[in-house]
């Protein structure tokens, strides 16, 4: 048998507990900009009128619905 005082128990304990919330707090982090990332995907910011709208059909060339210029899609910036 292993003989563990209480400190050192307890100490291990919460150890791991703390690293269990670090993995999962990560996890859900990891999960959330993925979605996001997915959602911005679709996103267009005209060049002319600076109105940012969704461009559903995957076109590499589409109007812009307020001013009507023709925009490319482009990596849209970080959050």
């Amino acid at each position: 048998m292993i003989q563990v005082s209480l400190t050192t128990l307890l100490f291990i304990g919460m150890s791991v507990g703390v690293a269990l919330l670090g993995v999962f707090w990560v996890i859900a982090v990891w999960k959330e900009r993925r979605t996001e990332n997915k959602a911005r995907a679709d996103l267009v910011h005209c060049r002319i009128c600076g109105h940012i709208y969704e461009n559903g059909e995957n076109k590499t060339v589409s109007a812009c619905s307020q001013c009507g210029s023709l925009n490319e899609p482009t990596k849209p910036k970080p959050i």
